[in-house]
């Protein structure tokens, strides 16, 4: 009896001595795992309550824009909201008219990226592109999401010019901005925006 009692002692021992030895080795791994299951379980845990309690996007997005407006950054929105608070009366009647237009387009334009690289870049660039393909008698194109303007030729597809900065996420947003300058018709079509127009 005393002979078992003494081995168990020291195996318990030994364990003891093991498990010190190797728990400085070992306690970071553990440390790892739980920290990475935590930094991906919250937001997952976020994401599914605001999916099934919309009002829980509302105040994700406000404290969004809280943490970007501390931080110095800026988001779409919030330069959105300045700018509506920036704007001065215009003058005359018919510029209040088309000023209030825009800022009903901008309202429906959810990136102010999109504004600024329309009126930058965008609206001349294409211009060209169409007035090239006027002189040779095509009437449309398709736009891919890199910004590479093709026609249907009987081969297949041909390029015929690019667009640079194109930002091809938000293609409804360039659709609405090409429709209300008049003159080109384009709705998107898949991965693909299409573009007609009378030559």
């Amino acid at each position: 009896m005393e002979q078992k009692n003494v081995r168990k002692i020291i195996q318990l021992v030994i364990v003891g001595m093991g498990c010190s030895i190797l728990l400085p080795f070992l306690l970071p791994f553990a440390l790892g795992i739980a920290v990475n299951v935590i930094s991906l379980g919250i937001p997952l845990f976020v994401i599914l309550c605001a999916l099934k309690n919309p009002w829980a996007l509302g105040v994700l997005k406000s404290v969004r824009k809280h943490l970007v407006s501390l931080l110095g950054g800026t988001l779409p929105e919030v330069s959105q909201e300045e700018n509506k608070t920036v704007e001065t009366e215009p003058v005359q009647s018919d510029t209040a008219a088309a000023s209030e237009a825009s800022m009903i387009l901008e309202d429906e334009i959810s990136s102010q990226n999109v504004i600024s690289w329309y009126g930058s870049i965008g609206k001349e660039r294409l211009n060209q592109i169409i007035a090239r393909l006027n002189t040779k008698g095509v009437y449309e194109r398709w736009l891919r999401k890199d910004g590479i303007c093709n026609i249907r030729t009987p081969k297949g597809y041909r390029r015929v010019g690019s667009l640079p900065e194109y930002p091809g996420e938000e293609a409804e947003d360039i659709c609405r901005l090409l429709t209300r300058d008049g003159g080109v018709e384009a709705s998107v079509k898949g991965r693909y925006v299409y573009l007609s127009w009378n030559g």
